[in-house]
């Protein structure tokens, strides 16, 4: 188990694949803070009426984790589409190394791998943006929370594209079934979100007819689309427990479920690594 590790890493070191996924890491962070400057720069009046919290570099710091996703998607399946490609799985196989172990170092190495590029992004805003636009005012141990509670959550996100990336044995496939999954995860956690937020009533308010100079007021109504009862509790048990949906809540800076994100992980990565486990044993490799 350990050789495979050490192999597995050695390899990830040569990867240009994992090489460009740094640089886009830590060039979309920096990305990030110099468009915020540049708007700062042109909007100088309105910033200027903003309080420091939202001048400065704070609201910025987990963006990046909603578009680090597809590049994670893309690591985790080229990295083990590849060794499907070549035939090194068999052969690992072949020289004795168990299934078990050839799923658990490929595991251990996505998942340091993705969370080393998840956390550069935000290493690279908090730098840029302390240099370019203000330092950031949010306490170092929120910042901290944030940071271990965002690295659970891309953990949990790796076991499941691994789950998809050892079922298919074809990298074409397994990228384009990853990029799917993410997309979906994506656009289902904003639906979700958005859902979740959503006021319960829409407030009053006025208008002057034009035609007749009337003033018509309009009461108060209630908004049809909220969510009540289980379908609500429904929601806000996927927007804890969906990977993405918790990056979501991240980059919004709500840290309130952090112990129930970090459980959710947990089952999450034993039932995909079950799972994943299971499906490999049986694979027939070609």
């Amino acid at each position: 188990m350990n050789k495979l590790v050490v192999s597995e890493f050695m390899r990830l070191m040569k990867s240009n694949v994992f090489k460009i996924c740094l640089l886009i890491s830590a060039g979309l962070g920096i990305g990030i803070v110099m468009m915020r400057w540049s708007d700062m720069k042109m909007n100088a009046d309105i910033y200027a009426e903003l309080s420091q919290e939202y001048r400065n570099a704070d609201g910025l710091l987990f963006v990046g984790s909603l578009y680090m996703i597809f590049v994670i998607a893309v690591l985790v399946s080229i990295f083990v589409g590849t060794e499907y490609s070549n035939g090194t799985i068999r052969n690992k196989i072949i020289v004795g190394h168990t299934r078990w172990n050839i799923y658990f170092s490929k595991l251990i190495v996505c998942a340091v791998a993705d969370v080393i590029i998840h956390l550069l992004c935000v290493v690279a805003v908090l730098i840029f943006g302390s240099i370019f636009i203000g330092g950031i005012t949010l306490p170092p141990a929120k910042i901290f929370l944030m940071m271990l509670v965002s690295a659970s959550s891309i953990l949990a996100l790796t076991a499941c594209l691994l789950l998809l990336s050892m079922s298919i044995q074809s990298r074409a496939y397994g990228g384009v079934v990853c990029l799917l999954a993410t997309l979906i995860m994506m656009f289902a956690s904003m639906s979700i979100y958005q859902r979740l937020s959503a006021p319960e009533y829409y407030d009053g308010y006025a208008y002057t007819d034009e035609n007749t100079g009337e003033l018509i007021e309009v009461e108060r109504e209630k908004n049809p689309r909220y969510l009540t009862g289980r379908k609500r509790e429904l929601y806000e048990f996927l927007n804890d427990f969906l990977p993405v949906s918790q990056l979501y809540q991240i980059t919004m800076q709500n840290t309130d479920h952090g112990k129930w994100i970090a459980v959710y992980d947990v089952i999450l990565i034993i039932a995909t690594t079950g799972a994943g486990i299971v499906i490999f044993q049986r694979k027939n490799l070609r």
